[in-house]
């Protein structure tokens, strides 16, 4: 059942929860809800458009989206993701200006039990002292402004296709000019125009980005460096750090333990 259905038909709820999931490429296009919306990626990438705003939600970082905002998704990655839609005319004022923000493990138990909650038969009152509580946590969360990765022009859009399917391509800027019909000049200030960054940084995302959905996996740190393209694993491990601010070990740590807890909650 759709979204929007859902909270048709529970109006009287104070949230209600939902799992989705998006393969990758699927486009999610513009809409909105009546509710306030939460978006938490148990696994996968989004990329989400809001207003003026585009951000990328992985599954350290969740996205808080105010009723009736115009919004999109593009799943960069194959993705499922906890939805959980607010109430906006119950108990609970929440804030509205959309956010993004870092997970943390306080974050994450609190939107797990409410997601398990919505489910049974709570009281109210519970239900509106932990929504108090998210609300206040969403608000004093650390913004988590993840550079963009899908562009809009359709030269760099071939390039971040082929990067995303072999993001060890070690391509110049002068050959990825010709194997997509511009110039250096033209790719340096496109990069310029939809990242504000060089296209060097770009593409160095694109591999950081992607890395995420790859910890997820049983390769070792020093085979995904090699996958994504690094001289060594602590080229790497730099890098994901300099963004990310941690160590891919420390992500993965995380993921883990995120998982289990998912796999036992959502059981």
């Amino acid at each position: 059942m759709q979204a929007n259905e859902l909270i048709q038909g529970f109006s009287n709820k104070q949230l209600i929860t939902k799992t989705m999931t998006m393969v990758s490429g699927y486009v999610d296009d513009f809409h909105t809800h009546p509710w306030h919306q939460i978006v938490f990626p148990l696994k996968g990438l989004l990329q989400s458009n809001i207003g003026d705003k585009c951000v990328i939600v992985p599954h350290n970082g969740m996205l808080y989206i105010p009723a009736n905002t115009v919004h999109k998704s593009i799943a960069i990655t194959d993705t499922q993701f906890l939805a959980i839609y607010l109430n906006p005319d119950k108990c609970v004022q929440y804030d509205d200006k959309p956010k993004s923000c870092l997970v943390n493990s306080f974050i994450k138990e609190l939107i797990l039990i409410l997601f398990e909650n919505s489910t049974l038969s709570q009281s109210e009152s519970n239900i509106t002292h932990l929504l108090l509580v998210l609300r206040d946590q969403i608000m004093t969360a650390t913004r988590y402004e993840i550079p963009l990765l899908i562009p809009t022009d359709k030269r760099l859009l071939s390039i971040f296709v082929q990067l995303k399917q072999q993001p060890d391509l070690s391509f110049t800027l002068s050959q990825w000019a010709k194997k997509v019909g511009a110039s250096e000049r033209t790719l340096s200030r496109l990069c310029s125009k939809e990242f504000s960054q060089s296209f060097s940084l770009w593409r160095q995302n694109i591999r950081l980005v992607l890395s995420l959905q790859l910890l997820g996996s049983r390769k070792s740190i020093q085979e995904i460096a090699i996958e994504l393209g690094y001289a060594s694993d602590s080229a790497y491990i730099y890098a994901f750090k300099k963004l990310f601010n941690q160590t891919p070990s420390k992500y993965r740590t995380e993921r883990l333990a995120l998982g289990l807890t998912l796999s036992h909650c959502l059981t």
